[in-house]
């Protein structure tokens, strides 16, 4: 029995039940009390800056893990044109900010209340733009719906931290990766063994 992988079980089963089985709700909330390590909710983001050659919009991406697995990702084009990847990053962990209060929510609702999530960026202006928010020629432009991003550090609502960019999954989101690449993202996420 000790060999049963049962976070990324309960997790698979939390991913069946937001996409299409509201029905097995009640069973994965009783189930998931359970479970003897700790759910800690994380999340990580990235940005391929200017990656649609096209539109010139750039690339978001973002993956949550519950308990080390994959509960929730996002890999799509910005809705604006940005000015700089710090731009683009900001945004971006304004989406996944948003995704995150919702993925609150709804463990709350599951009964696996959790205290603060913690958003890996691998923007160091990013996070520092988050926390020390100074409109300035070079942010001052920055539409200000995506200013949600500091009312959640602020309010401790997420925790922003560095992670650098080569161990950040979301790089296989955003861009096309080496297979060796993609091989360790993945295996970061719990996707593969």
């Amino acid at each position: 029995m000790s060999k049963v992988p049962y976070a990324s079980t309960i997790g698979s089963l939390m991913y069946a039940m937001v996409c299409t089985r509201p029905d097995i709700a009640h069973a994965v909330r009783v189930v998931s009390r359970f479970m003897s390590a700790s759910l800690k909710l994380r999340g990580y983001v990235d940005v391929d800056f200017v990656g649609n050659i096209d539109s010139r919009k750039s690339t978001t991406g973002f993956v949550f893990t519950l308990g080390g697995t994959v509960i929730s990702w996002a890999s799509n084009l910005q809705k604006i044109v940005t000015l700089s990847t710090t731009e683009a990053e900001y945004v971006a962990a304004t989406e996944a900010g948003k995704e995150m209060i919702w993925l609150h929510g709804f463990l709350d609702e599951l009964g696996k209340k959790q205290e603060m999530g913690i958003l890996h960026s691998d923007s160091q202006s990013t996070i520092f733009l988050a926390k020390n928010l100074a409109f300035h020629s070079k942010s001052k432009h920055i539409q200000t719906k995506y200013h949600f991003i500091c009312y959640l550090v602020e309010d401790k609502l997420v925790i922003l931290e560095k992670i650098y960019g080569s161990k950040n999954p979301t790089d296989m989101l955003t861009k096309g990766v080496t297979i060796e690449k993609l091989k360790l993202c993945a295996t970061s996420i719990c996707l593969l063994a």
